[in-house]
């Protein structure tokens, strides 16, 4: 409640994306808490890939996909990771979690070819000479693809992590988001998630 004779102070740019990042990185941290089981998330040490898979796992968790995505009602939520793997074992983070009931599973594929029964894909970097090639075999498909690579979002990928290196040698992950691939794929990002982006593309 504002008092009597304050007056009201705008918030700095510096000071809204200090914010953001301190959204992003609650997001994590609550992943984190949930799956160990804490009842706090205080001491939790993360490693930048577990980080950056928490990330991925949340991206599904904030995003609706068409039920005709989904074999049935039973069938798996599956995680896909294209080419070069980013994350080795601490991907196991999120393996056997569950996102929205249904059981999630982590696949690898070598081509774009080969992916199927996939709804979220994460593009390795050693795969960004090949994405336009990709992205043309994946038209028509309800998959969310996410990468970690500069200019991702504007050749039509959907989500894009972002590190930031600290001086300190600490890395927090921010993402960017591209609303009208997301819209082509009839995908539905919750506004929530939206709103932490970092840069959003959307006609």
């Amino acid at each position: 409640m504002k008092r009597p004779g304050e007056k009201k102070v705008a918030a700095s740019p510096g000071r809204f994306r200090l914010l953001r990042r301190l959204l992003v990185t609650a997001i994590a941290v609550c992943a984190v808490a949930g799956f160990a089981g804490l009842a706090s998330a205080q001491g939790v040490k993360l490693t930048d890939s577990q980080r950056k898979a928490l990330m991925v796992y949340n991206f599904a968790k904030y995003t609706e996909w068409p039920k005709s995505a989904f074999a049935d009602d039973t069938a798996p939520f599956v995680i896909g990771v294209l080419g070069k793997d980013p994350f080795g074992k601490d991907i196991d983070i999120i393996k056997g979690k569950s996102i929205k009931g249904r059981t999630l599973v982590v696949t690898y594929f070598s081509t774009a070819e080969e992916v199927t029964e996939c709804h979220l894909l994460f593009i390795s970097s050693s795969e960004m000479q090949n994405l336009p090639r990709i992205l043309k075999r994946l038209e028509n498909s309800s998959i969310l693809t996410a990468a970690e690579a500069p200019g991702f979002i504007d050749r039509d990928g959907i989500i894009n992590l972002v590190p930031d290196r600290k001086a300190n040698g600490t890395e927090t992950v921010e993402f960017e988001v591209n609303l009208l691939a997301a819209g082509k794929a009839n995908l539905k990002l919750d506004t929530q998630l939206l709103k932490l982006a970092k840069r959003t593309i959307k006609s």
